[in-house]
């Protein structure tokens, strides 16, 4: 009966995990023109282009690692010699580039498998830790859990090529494979699961680059047995034993995750809730979206899919490791993790549902050993119903992974416009633009941007914001060029000094950096900015004394013609010859100014209705009108002239393509 058990909790979770995440393509192949560009799927994520981009560079030689990245952090990265490829090649840019080159297709194409098919080997080490413990219907209730969890589900979807559908199932093998080794009485057997558990912790490495769970795992061990030894059995402590794990698990690892444990907590937690961060320059973190902080409620939701089974799960979770501690102590790095959500990221909530699953399955199974103590014999048929229903109720909790889809972070049609930058630009061109895309440009667009995905929380990426948000083209160009001559190696040194963030701002708004460029650079203005402008526009305005900026949106309207000059739009009616919306609710708001680029006529239309009031910006272009709804600031913003209505300065800067709203690209005079 237990192997049948054991065998159900491990092959069920990985099957329904892989069902659940393989529907996004059933969905995607009804309407390929939203999701390939020319056979070709986009990727989901954000971070998936870097990985993609370092398999690319690999297997085509660019690639040379602890040197200098070429794309990355211009110009900081010919400044200093800090930013590099990493060394070794990822472990998942080198197993998916090799499959692609193998097959000679892109990464993307193999990725649609290669993440589903990895983020649900969780459930193997994690059940058969649990199982050989005693606890089957813990190990299937937390596979379940784990694989099924909604916000799992989102960060191990299909082409959501990254690092997270390995990072439960690595450490939950570490802990295995030492709990194994503590309980193995013959030396060389312990020896040898010893130096499974660091072969998996250098994989681990290999893999996610984060050392501070290794050396915490490490503690562990050592101190239960060094303790246990001396205190318990009363016997002399095998110090070779404990030399042996700290060579398997690589002192120079081991080193590492003393500086890489402090700066996860003081990232994630310390400076999370910081409004501002090094010399009072804002903190970007606020805005990025895995990374905000959700309510009790919507945590128990995205990871186990119940508000009720998730304080069950809990205090099942507190009981395991309160009746069982010495079995399942060595789980507590990863489970401690998990509850870093209830303080700080979302992304936590992943590495809490396994356990909050596993906590609901111990109830149950300690029920099963209750009754069976009463009786004086195992209740095969009861335990199976009792596993079974247990399983079933996870499963119907988190019955939303199966109807969830994920999209694309790129449209085919800008993903279309990034690889064109090839023709568009010079090779030594810099792009000019908000983080988000910074690692689609360098992997499609085969182009170094300023900042990415990896490098937005610096002082640089408010520089960035300021370009957006001012209304003055001239300090544009002066920001541009004093960032791309002096980059955050010149502002760090200033933050070292001393000097104040307002001061530096001004050093850098004066013009006494902005020298001609040593490279062209481009200023890339795409259609996501509009939704993610009202960060942009709070970080560009920001104000150091109150530690604040305008947080002003730019809202698409959607209108129809509903009669002569009253338009219905997705808001409200608007009457373009009294200049009056009417909301939903009826009230009428008043707009001062709709300024109209006509592209067909090649003219700059503009209406004024009232002294005070809203902006509205619109460009008509093949007979289709974009409107955009604004403030007064927002509307003034180089980002609302440049883009959507194409009133730029030539002084400074030169239309070089406009696809709006796809892409907009002008260059820095």
């Amino acid at each position: 009966m237990k192997r049948l058990l054991v065998a159900i909790a491990v092959i069920v979770p990985m099957a329904l995990g892989i069902y659940a995440r393989m529907h996004t393509l059933k969905v995607w192949k009804k309407t390929p023109e939203r999701f390939y560009l020319e056979g070709r799927p986009l990727f989901t994520s954000y971070d998936a282009f870097l990985f993609a981009r370092y398999g690319r560079d690999f297997f085509e030689g660019r690639y040379h690692s602890g040197k200098r990245d070429p794309f990355r952090f211009v110009p900081d990265n010919f400044l200093t010699e800090n930013v590099t490829y990493p060394t070794p090649v990822p472990m998942s840019s080198f197993t998916a580039g090799l499959l692609a080159k193998l097959f000679k297709t892109h990464i993307e194409n193999v990725d649609q498998y290669f993440t589903p098919l990895l983020s649900v080997l969780l459930a193997i080490p994690l059940v058969l830790l649990l199982a050989r413990i005693g606890y089957p219907t813990a190990g299937l209730c937390g596979a379940l859990a784990g694989v099924l969890s909604y916000i799992y589900a989102i960060r191990t979807s299909v082409l959501r090529f990254d690092t997270d559908s390995l990072n439960l199932f690595f450490p939950i093998a570490m802990a295995l494979f030492l709990h194994m080794a503590l309980d193995e009485e013959e030396k060389k057997k312990r020896y040898l699961l010893i130096a499974a558990a660091g072969i998996t912790g250098q994989l681990y490495y290999w893999w996610y680059r984060k050392s501070g769970i290794i050396l915490v795992f490490l503690i562990l061990f050592a101190g239960y047995r060094f303790l246990t030894e001396k205190f318990i059995h009363k016997r002399s402590i095998d110090y070779k034993e404990l030399l042996w794990a700290l060579v398997i698990f690589n002192p120079y690892i081991v080193f590492l995750g003393i500086f890489g444990l402090f700066g996860m907590i003081h990232s994630y937690i310390i400076n999370f809730f910081k409004p501002a961060v090094e010399s009072g320059f804002p903190n970007v973190q606020k805005s990025i979206s895995e990374l905000r902080h959700f309510n009790i409620k919507t945590v128990a939701e995205v990871s186990i899919g119940s508000y009720y089974l998730f304080a069950i799960g809990l205090a099942g979770t507190a009981a395991l490791y309160y009746r069982s501690f010495k079995k399942v102590f060595l789980t507590l790095p990863v489970f401690l993790i998990g509850l870093m959500t209830l303080k700080g990221a979302n992304r936590f909530a992943m590495y809490l549902a396994p356990f909050i699953g596993a906590g609901f399955g111990y109830l149950v199974d300690r029920s099963i050993l209750y009754f069976e103590s009463r009786k004086e014999r195992e209740l095969n048929l009861p335990r199976l119903v009792a596993f079974l229903a247990a399983g079933a109720i996870i499963v119907a909790a988190n019955r939303a992974t199966f109807s969830m889809v994920a999209y694309p972070r790129i449209t085919p049609r800008l993903a279309k416009n990034f690889i064109k930058l090839r023709e568009l630009t010079p090779e030594d061109a810099w792009i000019w633009t908000w983080w988000d895309y910074g690692y689609a440009i360098q992997y499609l667009g085969r182009r170094a941007t300023f900042h990415d995905g990896g490098s937005q929380t610096t002082p640089k990426t408010y520089f960035v914001a300021t370009t957006f948000s001012t209304p003055d083209q001239k300090l544009a160009n002066t920001v541009i060029k004093a960032i791309a001559n002096i980059g955050l190696t010149r502002i760090e040194e200033w933050i070292k000094e001393g000097i104040p963030g307002e001061r530096i701002r001004d050093m850098v708004f004066s013009g006494n950096f902005s020298a001609p460029l040593k490279h062209p650079v481009y200023w890339a203005f795409t259609e996501d900015l509009v939704g993610k402008f009202a960060w942009i526009n709070y970080f560009g305005t920001w104000n150091f004394k109150e530690k604040k900026g305008a947080k002003l949106p730019i809202l698409p309207l959607s209108c129809r013609m509903k009669k002569k000059n009253i338009l219905a739009c997705n808001v409200g009616i608007l009457n373009l010859n009294t200049g009056i919306l009417v909301n939903q609710n009826g009230q009428g708001i008043p707009i001062r100014e709709i300024a109209i680029r006509d592209d067909d006529s090649k003219r700059l239309i503009r209406h004024n209705y009232h002294p005070k009031g809203l902006f509205i910006a619109a460009r008509k272009k093949r007979n289709t009108l974009y409107m955009y709804v604004t403030y007064e600031q927002p509307f003034r913003s180089s980002f609302v002239q440049m883009y959507i209505l194409k009133n730029y300065s030539p002084k400074y800067f030169r239309l070089i393509y406009d696809d709006f709203p796809s892409m907009v690209l002008y260059q820095t005079l």
